[in-house]
């Protein structure tokens, strides 16, 4: 697993460069098909990856984007009609029934199918239209890491294409940053793991908390410390935690905090706030920004005096623009988890009661 999430890098390199010809391809024909909304589809990880392509898709396309219901297709008889509609299929193994199911149904009734996925000659590229490869390349870990950064690469690079030419300018030269800035929060991040996993691996459970665009990364983050460690961690939006779950925080729940640069990282500032009054240990991802602009972690240390949390920063040491920040925050999170779950004696590469290919109808 570590050394997958240290593959990131080359991954999203190949993402860029070798699969440029197959983005283009896909995106003139959904430019000259003029879809009028957008249904992405995905399990597990992948669904994480679709819910990127939703803000994306739906933030710089203005197309109302919907996160598909496999069991409408699969279970409760179909019928959906799909003409007029771009289905973005995301399956790393492209082997999974449900995804399948869904984007055969939608092709058979007019809609514009692309795949994105790791294996090119797996059914569902099989059965889309137009297939976007990762191009991650063998992955033995089950809990997945570099595929996932890459299905988010290759959704970015498509919606680049798809955006007007400032938008598509401004992605572009952000997705071109992405290989270094992965490379430097991994050896930033290096540290302080030891620290961070000791503070996650203590807990009874586990918050991981976000807001907008990052809102895959909290909910992939909280899924690779379950998939790892067999902790019950739950992803949610900051204003959703406000609304209820954050009963659950307390000095037995740790949080991780996605806080990015920009107004949408400095909302969960209250958050973060709030959590530390209840008394959770709080470990942020954050961008150097916050630090820059007087927010960087108070050293707290645990116990003291009016306040029992502890705050600890894995930084990424330059600002990435929001727009792919998902494939950079999601690296710490996917470090941290490795960690924790060595830290408690298990196998990160190979969880019990779990295999790298789960199909589900």
């Amino acid at each position: 697993m570590r050394a997958e999430i240290e593959d990131i890098p080359a991954v999203v390199e190949r993402v860029l460069r070798d699969g440029a010809a197959e983005q283009t391809t896909a995106a003139e024909a959904i430019r000259a098909r003029s879809p009028r909304w957008v249904s992405v589809v995905g399990r597990g990880t992948s669904d994480h990856a679709a819910l990127y392509a939703r803000y994306l898709l739906e933030g710089l396309l203005g197309l109302p984007v919907m996160l598909a219901a496999p069991s409408l297709t699969t279970l409760y008889g179909g019928g959906q009609r799909w003409a007029d509609a771009l289905v973005l299929a995301v399956s790393q193994s492209g082997a999974g029934p449900d995804v399948l199911e869904v984007t055969t149904a939608a092709r058979a009734s007019g809609a514009t199918t692309v795949a994105v996925t790791n294996d090119p000659r797996s059914p569902l590229a099989a059965a889309a239209e137009f297939v976007l490869d990762v191009r991650a390349g063998p992955e033995r870990s089950v809990a997945a890491t570099k595929s996932y950064v890459g299905e988010l690469a290759a959704i970015a690079a498509l919606s680049g294409r798809l955006a007007r030419r400032d938008v598509a300018a401004r992605l572009q030269a952000a997705l071109e940053d992405v290989p270094g800035a992965v490379r430097a929060v991994i050896a930033e991040c290096e540290p302080r793991l030891g620290e961070v996993a000791r503070i996650v691996s203590d807990g009874r459970g586990a918050l991981v908390v976000a807001r907008g665009i990052e809102l895959p990364t909290a909910l992939e983050i909280a899924l690779k410390l379950k998939e790892t460690s067999a902790i019950f961690a739950d992803g949610y939006s900051g204003a959703d935690l406000l609304h209820g779950p954050i009963v659950l925080a307390g000095p037995d729940v740790p949080a991780v905090v996605v806080r990015q640069a920009g107004a949408v990282g400095a909302a969960l500032d209250v958050v973060v706030d709030r959590l530390r009054a209840e008394g959770s240990p709080v470990v942020r991802i954050v961008d150097a920004e916050a630090g820059a602009a007087g927010q960087a972690a108070p050293a707290v240390p645990a116990g003291a005096a009016g306040d029992g949390a502890v705050t600890v920063d894995l930084v990424q040491p330059a600002v990435v623009d929001e727009l792919v920040g998902p494939l950079v925050h999601v690296v710490p999170g996917q470090l941290v988890a490795e960690a924790v779950a060595r830290l408690r004696g298990r196998d990160p590469d190979a969880p019990e009661g779990l295999t790298k290919v789960t199909k589900t109808r």
